[in-house]
């Protein structure tokens, strides 16, 4: 009995503790004096009265009855949504909400955001600077949950399907229904007053006209309506826009004159400005579709007007095209090829070691050539000694720096063989093409292994011999000398000498960053290299390639080059990959990583030095791709004495060669899952992509562990065996965090 009475009173006293709880929570303030969004826990009783354990409800609700504004400035908003879900209205009434509630001195961002632009480094930068923006995307990244659940963004979904946490879901129905009623349901989210709320839906209802009857995305219904056929079937369905009955060239003006800013997404195929409604119905009317697609017929392909034709893709020119002509098709071409790869420019979160060094670069250069009295050392290939492949070349370039730093030198660079430098990588950050005296001529080994780093203080300047090979100093080995040390502690460094940032693969992507940014042709012969591959592409503007899995296979240096007679190949068979295993480790990507259900269909580029491997494993797996004339180029070998492939007065091949085999390599960068070999190939691009928050993994390493951990760090260089720079112990925890974010929701690599 007194057990019982016992009992009771711990009940008692619990439900009293759990009610405060809850009157609490119900009493709290959503929006802190800083300006994040913050969470409210709930405590749930089920119908029997039995009390649940509390449970985060990760979206931010009004409460009722209270004049409480939950979201004011800085406005830090995420709009995702898939393509015709009222995405691009939802982002516009966003913008223009956010444009109304902000101080007429605050700058406001609002971008469209690709899959694999997305950059939650930059997104945290702007939060910490409390940047204003309105960020649209397609694709649910997996950092948008966390961000929002810490309180840091405020997510609103244009389909309850894609992102169920979200402040708010729109409903494509209820849209169509009724356009300016959607308005009415963002009233108590911003605190918009009646006023606000009538000015807002006289703008936004302008904008709908405009959306739907002008453009090469406007209402499928309008497209076929303008080339001709009857919609008379049509009319009576609630997304049906009656263009017709509509004078647009007074639309526009008004629109124009509206007090609310509006800013023209993409105006190659927008509207964005008066006249631009009858520019774009004499185009769509002479054939033309969504974006730009050849209408053949007054069918409604699923969600676009007459059967999808795509015209055959043009080679890609190197150069713009100019203003005058019509660019429409080719700037949605460049606008992808321009996002690529992830242009680090003003955007590298460089360590404060990298970030003063490039504050020393930048003051020791004037005019393009080093201030007098400077001391600098020079990284050279200028056909005179053994470079190596481009890895060895940029590794080499990547150790000179650090070289550099820790012995207080400008780095500079004269790498003209077989091409340019420049042919491929652009100065960055640092000048480091800047000219210097012609009487530099003293070399010397300083990344000879086993020598001291020293300053040389009695030499203001002079050339760095042979920086790759196996007799010289490895990256690790510098980062972690005595020199770099002591460059460390002069500078008040000393407990990052032996964190994560100094890893190989942390130091080596933060300074090809500093250093380097890809040429425009590289990059335009990367997009090539994937549409001509035939990558799977998705039905959004500019048609870009789905995410896909990046292969390096190596079948060894022998089979990069046919030796002459009497010429004896090296033995490369340490670096020999098996293509069962390249393959095993693809499928076990797939596996993991690729939904079933076949909406984004697994697919593979594969890199290789071995063209016959390539068509065997297409031939094994049709998931596999890669570009048929893609000719196999090795930026030493084939310019060596000894291979019948030298041909140095072929100036033109030799570039083309050089300029496919650094496009490759973006390819690889670019892919949403790296595999790589024992190769420097490969491991340059895992180290140009970075090793965090991405899908990297070796052949050697392939497991399930490995893969659905993602961030793996590894230091590689020529001839090494692969391994991981963390302890077991460390990685398996890091493994058992992601399989267990992975198993409470399906999270793709792509998100």
């Amino acid at each position: 009995m007194k057990n019982a009475t016992t009992a009771q009173l711990i009940t008692l006293v619990t439900v009293l503790h759990l009610a405060a709880v809850i009157v609490f929570y119900s009493k709290q303030k959503i929006k802190s004096a800083s300006g994040a969004y913050n969470v409210i826990d709930y405590i749930e009783v089920s119908d029997e009265g039995i009390l649940k354990a509390p449970k985060t409800y990760e979206v931010i609700n009004h409460i009722e009855g209270s004049d409480e504004i939950i979201l004011t400035a800085p406005f830090r908003i995420v709009q995702i949504g898939p393509p015709r879900t009222g995405s691009t209205f939802q982002f516009q009434l966003l913008d223009a909400i956010v444009s109304l509630k902000s101080p007429d001195d605050v700058e406001i961002e609002t971008v469209f955001v690709r899959p694999r632009e997305w950059d939650v480094e930059e997104i945290r930068g702007k939060i910490a600077n409390n940047t204003s923006f309105v960020i649209k995307t397609h694709f649910e990244h997996r950092s948008l949950k966390r961000l929002q659940k810490r309180g840091d963004i405020a997510v609103f979904a244009s389909s309850t399907d894609v992102a169920p946490y979200a402040v708010y879901n729109q409903d494509r129905k209820r849209l169509e229904e009724c356009t300016l009623c959607e308005i009415d349901r963002y009233q108590p989210l911003f605190g918009l007053t009646n006023e606000e709320v009538k000015s807002l839906k006289l703008h936004m209802d302008l904008y709908s006209s405009l959306r739907q009857c002008c453009g090469e995305q406007m209402s499928k219904y309008e497209t076929l309506r303008l080339n001709g056929c009857d919609v008379s079937m049509y009319m009576d369905r609630s997304d049906y826009p009656k263009c017709e009955d509509k004078d647009l060239e007074k639309i526009e003006l008004q629109f124009a004159a509206s007090p609310i800013p509006f800013k023209p997404n993409n105006p190659e195929i927008n509207w964005s400005k008066p006249g631009d409604c009858d520019r774009f119905n004499k185009v769509i009317a002479s054939g033309r579709g969504f974006n730009g697609r050849d209408v053949s017929s007054c069918e409604i392909d699923g969600k676009f007007a007459g059967k999808k034709e795509y015209k055959k893709k043009r080679k890609l020119e190197t150069v713009p095209p100019s203003d005058s002509e019509d660019t429409s098709e080719d700037t949605a071409v460049l606008t992808s090829v321009t996002s690529a790869i992830k242009r680090k420019t003003n955007r590298l979160m460089a360590p404060p070691w990298l970030s003063k060094y490039i504050q020393f670069h930048r003051s020791s250069i004037e005019e393009g050539r080093i201030k007098e009295g400077i001391r600098y050392v020079v990284y050279e290939c200028t056909g005179e000694e053994l470079c190596g492949g481009i890895g060895d070349r940029v590794i080499g370039m990547v150790k000179a720096l650090y070289f550099a730093m820790c012995t207080d030198r400008v780095l500079l660079i004269n790498a003209p063989y077989p091409v340019p430098l420049e042919t491929i990588l652009n100065p960055n950050l640092m000048e480091w093409n800047a000219s210097f005296s012609e009487n530099t001529t003293a070399i010397f080994d300083d990344m000879a292994y086993g020598k001291r780093i020293s300053s040389r203080l009695d030499l203001v300047g002079y050339r760095l011999g042979r920086t790759n090979g196996h007799h010289s100093y490895r990256l690790s080995d510098i980062l972690k000398s005595e020199a770099m040390r002591l460059h460390f502690e002069s500078n008040g460094w000393s407990k990052f000498f032996d964190s994560e940032s100094m890893f190989v693969a942390r130091a080596f992507h933060d300074a090809f960053w500093a250093l380097f940014n890809f040429d425009q042709n590289v990059l335009l012969r990367a997009e090539e290299m994937k549409l001509g591959s035939g990558l799977p592409q998705s039905n959004l503007p500019g048609n870009e390639v789905l995410p896909y899995v990046g292969l390096h296979h190596r079948g060894g240096d022998r089979t990069m080059f046919t030796v002459k007679k009497g010429v004896k190949a090296p033995r490369m068979s340490s670096r020999f990959v098996k293509s069962k295993e390249t393959l095993s480790c693809y499928n076990t990507v797939k596996y993991l990583l690729f939904p079933r259900d076949g909406v984004v269909p697994a697919a593979a580029y594969v890199a290789s030095d071995n063209a016959d491997s390539k068509k065997m494993m297409r031939e094994m797996d049709s998931t596999i791709h890669f570009h048929d004339e893609m000719q196999i180029f090795h930026i030493d070998w084939s310019v060596r004495e000894g291979t019948v492939k030298k041909d140095k007065h072929n100036t033109d091949s030799i570039q083309q060669g050089v300029i496919d085999m650094m496009a490759e390599i973006v390819v690889l960068v670019d892919s949403h899952c790296l595999i790589m070999s024992k190769s420097m190939f490969s491991f340059l691009a895992y180290y140009i992509r970075g090793p965090d928050d991405q899908c990297n993994v070796s052949t050697s390493h392939c497991n399930e562990i490995n893969v659905l951990r993602r961030s793996n760090l590894f230091a590689y260089e020529s001839g090494d065996k692969i391994s991981p720079e963390l302890s077991d112990k460390t990685l398996r925890k890091r493994f058992f965090k992601a399989r267990g974010k992975l198993r409470k929701k399906k999270h793709y690599f792509w998100k």
